[in-house]
């Protein structure tokens, strides 16, 4: 974007009253000179009737049906977007420009996007985010920080399993972004069982429950995100998803260590398991051998032997094979949300990555060992604890990979809110990791997870698909690490100075409209940098 075009948007109340601008006819966008922080509000989207993408080498997010293979890259081509539809694909090849005729003429738009060298793919998935609050610990403008560095990341879409913000504030946030009047990626909102959460007696038979389901949809829920509650009694999770199912709503399950593991969970409707808890209980030969004096409520005990519980069920794998063989047949996918759980495995590296510089709120990067916290369970935590999890990941991630090959449909989420977007460019190399090639891990993160939401208009680079897209500096597939923005995928590897000029997604469009994502990562700093000066008063001041 050119600097002289974009006016700081109004605020009102939190909300931005216009996010969207008008550009003068045959417009060439240009990313935000300078490398200063910015504002939050600085920047708009940009929309026009129609853009061409120039120059881009593909990665369509698509492939064959009922198969996990993956399309591989493709380019240049030049890419059509008339309103926030994907209408036409030029092909931009040596051979295909020699057999095009001397009348041949190159697409032209209102809005020019130059691509030459750069890579375009469809907008990521956020499949298991906790979208935070405005006021709350990460500030005023939490959301609107949080928004920044999804967008920042090429997050086109969250699927929200639990926000604290409300339903009340979040349905009006859905609308808001749904028409472009925020800045803010597509939300989809799975309000979470029970509510309120501590009372058990709420929803605690089939029949509540399904009045509780309802109320959740009158509330404006799409979805329902079952947690350690009630919801895991299997009588009462199959009224969960048999309700929701006839009011178009869809289940999400946290399984915990429950009595409902993934084949209940699976055999009653359930659309998508998360994490992985249900799905090695289901292949044990009896229970897991938990010391005598475990309990799950304390944080340290519960993480600590899940750690173990992968190497307890692979003596079995015979049964985890029938697992997730059942999964696959009952169309359930498999959220895996690896990246939550790295921590486990290295502590280290989990305090001190790169990006909590200049994009991790203050309250986070001092957050320590807190036991009224969930998540904060590292009071104490041993070279032993670390070797386990190391364990646990290797099987878990085999199994992973066996879904995978097999046909399941596995999709990617962070587990985060607060650092989603950066967390979820961490699931894609967890990914690569567990051995899914690169090529499928786009698709797993695209257009797997629009199959899962049921939008079939969301269907990748294609003409008739949805405009979600990411233009990113850099090839993905070679190296996941040029998704992170500000160039922190690059520390350590060139000059601290020079890192913002390296990778990092370009231009994120939603809908249609596009936004210079570099430059909603700027807005992001800028409010660290402000929340920084605010926590620091606050601690100067005695207050908490």
């Amino acid at each position: 974007m050119i600097a002289n075009w974009i006016p700081r948007v109004a605020l009102l109340g939190g909300v931005v009253l216009s996010a969207v601008q008008e550009l003068p006819a045959q417009a060439v966008l240009r990313p935000l000179a300078g490398d200063s922080v910015l504002p939050i509000g600085t920047v708009k989207g940009e929309r026009a009737n129609r853009i061409v993408i120039r120059g881009a080498t593909i990665l369509s997010g698509r492939g064959t049906p009922n198969s996990p293979r993956a399309m591989p890259p493709e380019g240049p081509v030049d890419v059509v977007i008339e309103g926030n539809t994907i209408v036409d694909m030029v092909l931009m090849d040596p051979v295909n420009l020699a057999g095009a005729g001397r009348n041949f003429q190159r697409p032209t738009g209102d809005r020019i996007i130059d691509a030459t060298g750069m890579f375009l793919m469809p907008g990521l998935v956020e499949m298991h985010a906790h979208l935070p609050r405005n006021g709350g610990d990460l500030g005023a403008q939490a959301l609107e920080y949080s928004y920044r560095l999804y967008l920042g990341h090429g997050v086109t879409t969250i699927r929200d399993a639990g926000t604290g913000a409300g339903l009340k504030t979040m349905t009006e946030q859905r609308r808001l972004s749904g028409v472009n009047q925020i800045v803010a990626p597509r939300l989809v909102l799975c309000q979470r069982w029970p509510l309120p959460l501590r009372e058990w007696d709420e929803g605690n038979t089939p029949e509540k429950a399904r009045v509780m389901v309802r109320s959740f949809k009158e509330q404006g829920a799409d979805c329902v995100k079952v947690s350690k509650s009630p919801g895991h009694y299997p009588d009462v999770l199959e009224a969960i998803a048999a309700e929701a199912k006839t009011l178009g709503m869809f289940v999400m399950v946290d399984l915990k260590v429950s009595e409902t593991d993934a084949v209940v969970a699976s055999n009653a409707g359930v659309r998508s398991i998360e994490h992985w808890y249900g799905v090695p209980d289901a292949a044990l030969m009896g229970t897991q051998s938990f010391p005598a004096d475990y309990n799950y409520w304390d944080e340290l005990d519960r993480f600590r032997w899940a750690g173990r519980l992968w190497q307890e069920a692979d003596q079995y794998p015979e049964r985890l094979s029938k697992v997730i063989d059942l999964m696959i047949a009952n169309g359930t996918n498999w959220n895996v949300t690896f990246v939550p759980y790295e921590k486990n495995r290295d502590v280290a590296r989990g305090v001190t990555q790169p990006w909590r510089e200049t994009l991790v709120h203050p309250v986070m990067v001092e957050a320590g060992p807190d036991s009224t916290v969930h998540g904060s369970y590292h009071r104490e935590w041993k070279t032993s604890d670390e070797i386990a999890w190391k364990r646990n990941f290797q099987i878990w991630m085999r199994w992973a990979l066996e879904f995978h090959r097999r046909g399941g449909m596995l999709t990617a989420g962070s587990d985060e809110g607060e650092v989603g977007g950066i967390q979820m460019i961490r699931e894609l190399e967890l990914l690569q990791e567990a051995g899914i090639h690169p090529i499928d891990v786009i698709k797993v993160a695209t257009t797997n997870a629009a199959h899962v939401l049921g939008w079939d208009r969301h269907c990748g680079v294609r003409v008739g698909c949805v405009a979600d897209l990411a233009v990113v500096n850099g090839n993905p597939i070679d190296n996941f690490k040029v998704l992170y923005g500000r160039g922190y995928g690059f520390a350590g590897i060139v000059p601290r100075d020079e890192r913002p000029r390296h990778g990092g997604v370009t231009w994120t469009i939603k809908d249609g409209v596009v936004y210079d994502a570099q430059a909603l990562l700027r807005e992001a700093e800028w409010y660290v940098a402000q929340e920084k000066r605010r926590v620091e008063r606050m601690a100067s001041n005695g207050e908490k």
